[in-house]
């Protein structure tokens, strides 16, 4: 993929948004190996977020981290907002989540991700294959979205 770049200079590093899932580990929550993989490839790019990730981050965290273990999840919030870019969605990324909402996908943070992505027009890296599957099947462009091992071979091959 072309849009991305090895270069270093923040001025010149491509940008990418990702899903809550590459966030995950920096509260001390687990995710998938690919996961993982993509990740080590970071600083290659410049890593943007929404703060509805942040959210969904919170909705994990309550189910499942004792409140012994929440000075771990501050410091990855933290880093998180230290380390990343935040981008805030505009009045049609918001539309758009709501339009995809209501007529195909039922996960309005996936859907603002993408429409945040489209907006911005910056590819959207996720492990979510189905919400691919379901764009695809109803007529969405999807070639801004990147899977980690699309990510992590586009790196390589710059």
């Amino acid at each position: 993929m072309r849009a991305l770049s090895s270069k270093r200079s923040t001025s010149t590093l491509a940008r990418i948004l990702v899903d809550t899932s590459f966030l995950l580990p920096a509260v001390g929550l687990d995710v998938e190996e690919e996961v993982y993989d993509a990740i080590k490839c970071f600083h290659k790019v410049v890593v943007c977020y929404i703060e509805a990730s942040i959210l969904e981050i919170m909705w994990k965290v309550v189910k499942i981290v004792p409140e012994s273990e929440m000075n771990i999840v501050r410091m990855g919030i933290e880093a998180i907002r230290s380390t990343y870019t935040l981008l805030t969605p505009g009045a049609s990324a918001l539309l758009e989540s709501y339009v995809l909402y209501r007529r195909f996908h039922r996960d309005l943070i996936d859907n603002l991700l993408y429409a945040v992505s489209n907006e911005y027009k910056i590819p959207l890296l996720t492990i979510d294959r189905k919400f691919i599957q379901t764009l695809e099947m109803n007529g969405r462009d999807t070639s801004n979205i990147l899977t980690p091992e699309k990510f992590v071979k586009a790196l390589k091959s710059n």
